[in-house]
């Protein structure tokens, strides 16, 4: 029984320039970032040579079948042996199937018509301390027949390298910053506690994450949350970010991800600011119903941190929430434009579509219980 596995080789470099030194970027390599990447950073590059694809200027959202396709066209004809993904996780999710060899239709590939096989290597380079893509295999994409999102899960999609560059993300607003980092802390908790493929080395690659984060919110937090302190720690979360998605890769995502991904699709809402939604109200579910070691280890690591930033609660993970909001206040549900009439519905998306993540839970998750934290985050039930 596999317990763990790291594909990528995983390098940190101080900047974009060492990187581009370091990996010899030439005309056989394809970039596929987005335009505020290109225009901030990659154009600075005199020498740079790679061909270049901007992926906002196909769609400017998460992963969709139809953009995948519009990319894989436009690289006919170029002469690709290397694809670098230079963004957050959506431009990683997607430029692992650019590797995939005759990949369009993508959705013959998505939906398992046609055999993966690669003629290109990838190197990937986050820009955001979140989704852990960089160390995970496969991704998501939102598919055109049915507009959900769809995982895509094979080995063979994995990076070859994943290049940590704190530099590329001392642009992001801190708002962007916290909810890209609550992605990264709902990839190792979920796989702190995931009854289907927990193990010890998930475990502690997600405790780590867990440690480096709730310790990098609580000295940015006595720093002022200032911009200045949060970019010294920006390398901390990178790697906490990494991590976590070596965590999620090997443990997996639970019924916080489930609940996240119709909230997101339906409010075009971010992915990192809807785990954001519902993470710590899932495990405060979890800590009424069905305490155990787990969680009780998930609040030994997150209770130094809340004591360093004077953060009291009745609960260490009420506790972080507040630590988050002090740093970056979530929108209420209500504000983004969910109202109890949408419960139902959500509750049945997830149930049909979701049941690997529900099933990783710490305990079994019903449509109550789904129903419940719905609720509670619309301030309908306490």
């Amino acid at each position: 029984m596999e317990l763990f596995c790291v594909k990528p080789a995983v390098h940190y470099l101080e900047t974009f320039h060492a990187f581009v030194e370091a990996f010899a970027l030439s005309e056989t390599d394809l970039i596929l970032t987005e335009s505020v990447i290109y225009d901030g950073v990659l154009a600075e590059e005199a020498c740079l040579r790679a061909h270049v694809i901007l992926k906002d200027t196909y769609d400017p959202a998460e992963p969709t079948e139809e953009a995948i396709d519009a990319i894989l066209r436009d690289m006919e004809g170029l002469e690709v042996k290397r694809v670098v993904a230079i963004g957050g996780g959506s431009v990683i999710d997607i430029a692992k199937l650019l590797c995939v060899r005759d990949a369009r239709p993508i959705g013959e590939i998505i939906r398992r018509e046609r055999e993966i096989r690669l003629d290109k290597t990838l190197v990937a380079v986050p820009t955001t301390c979140g989704t852990g893509s960089e160390v995970t295999y496969g991704g998501i994409v939102t598919m055109g027949d049915t507009g959900y999102k769809t995982a895509i899960i094979d080995p063979l999609l994995s990076a070859s390298h994943a290049v940590l560059i704190p530099e590329l993300l001392y642009s992001l607003s801190d708002r962007v910053f916290l909810h890209c980092s609550a992605d990264a802390l709902g990839h190792a908790m979920e796989a702190h506690v995931s009854r289907t493929r927990g193990n010890e080395m998930a475990r502690a690659a997600g405790a780590r994450a867990v440690r480096l984060i709730t310790e990098g919110y609580a000295e940015w937090l006595l720093a002022g949350g200032s911009r200045e302190a949060r970019n010294r720690l920006t390398g901390r979360f990178l790697m906490a970010s990494c991590l976590g998605g070596m965590a999620v890769n090997n443990g997996g995502a639970g019924p916080v991800h489930a609940l996240a991904y119709p909230v997101g699709e339906t409010y075009h809402m971010s992915h990192g600011e809807s785990i954001y939604q519902f993470l710590t109200e899932v495990f405060l579910h979890y800590e009424r119903t069905a305490d155990g070691p787990p969680l009780e280890e998930l609040r030994d690591i997150i209770r130094p941190a809340l004591a360093r930033a004077g953060i009291q609660a009745p609960s260490v993970f009420q506790g972080l929430e507040k630590l988050m909001n002090a740093l970056c206040p979530a929108r209420p549900l209500s504000a983004c434009g969910m109202t109890e009439d949408d419960v139902e519905g959500f509750v049945e998306n997830i149930f049909a579509a979701k049941q690997r993540l529900l099933a990783a839970g710490w305990t079994a998750f019903t449509r109550e219980d789904a129903a419940g934290v719905y609720r509670r985050r619309l301030g309908l039930d306490q």
